[in-house]
C-alpha cells in the first residue's frame, strides 16, 4: 500500500491523489521550505514533508531540525502553527548556545553540573537541580528571558512568560 501524499493549501495539509501534481508541488522550494535561519554555527530548518510521518491520531507533516549540534533530533508537527512554534523554540536554543560559546571564549564560565534534570513539556520547562542555591545564582545567564531561578533550581522556559507587571498597578 502506498503512503498518502499531501500538499499545502493555505498552510493546511490536504490529501493529493494526483502523483504528478504532488511531485510538481514538492519540487518547488517555496512549497517545502517553511523557514530557515542561521544562528552562529547552527542552521534551523522547518520543512513540509509531503507525507504524514505520524498517524491519524497524531499527524506529523512538518519537520524542524537544528543542524550543528551533537544531537540534531528533529521535531515533528501536525500543523503549520505548531511547526512555527517548534522553529522558534529551536532558534531560541541556538541563540542560547551561541551566546554560551561566546561567553566561554571570553572566559565567562556559566556551565553547571546538574544533580538532576526534569523535563516538563506540558509547562514548556526544563528544570536543572543544582547542588546549592549559591551555585544556581552563579550559573544564571545574564539574559533571563528564557531562564528563571527557583532556589537551587535553574529553569529553562521554552516559551518565556510575559511580564505581569501591569497586574500590580
Amino acid at each position: 500500500m502506498q503512503a498518502q501524499r499531501y500538499i499545502l493549501e493555505n498552510k493546511v495539509p490536504v490529501p493529493c491523489q494526483d502523483a504528478a501534481a504532488w511531485r510538481e508541488f514538492m519540487k518547488h522550494e517555496k512549497n517545502v521550505l517553511i523557514a530557515q535561519d542561521v544562528i552562529g554555527q547552527f542552521r534551523v530548518m522547518t520543512v513540509f514533508l509531503g507525507f504524514n510521518h505520524g498517524d491519524s491520531e497524531k499527524p506529523m507533516f512538518f519537520q524542524t531540525t537544528c543542524f550543528g549540534t551533537n544531537s540534531s533530533r528533529p521535531k515533528y508537527s501536525g500543523t503549520w502553527q505548531r511547526a512555527c512554534l517548534e522553529h522558534r523554540g529551536k532558534i531560541a536554543c541556538a541563540q542560547g548556545l551561541t551566546k554560551f560559546a561566546a561567553e566561554k571564549a571570553a572566559g565567562i564560565d556559566r556551565s553547571f553540573k546538574a544533580i538532576d534534570c526534569i523535563l516538563k513539556p506540558e509547562a514548556g520547562e526544563i528544570q536543572f537541580i543544582l547542588e546549592s542555591e549559591a551555585e544556581a545564582i552563579r550559573s544564571m545567564p545574564t539574559n533571563r528571558k528564557h531562564w528563571e531561578r527557583r532556589g537551587r533550581m535553574i529553569v529553562f522556559l521554552v516559551y518565556p512568560r510575559q511580564s505581569l507587571r501591569w497586574h500590580n498597578l
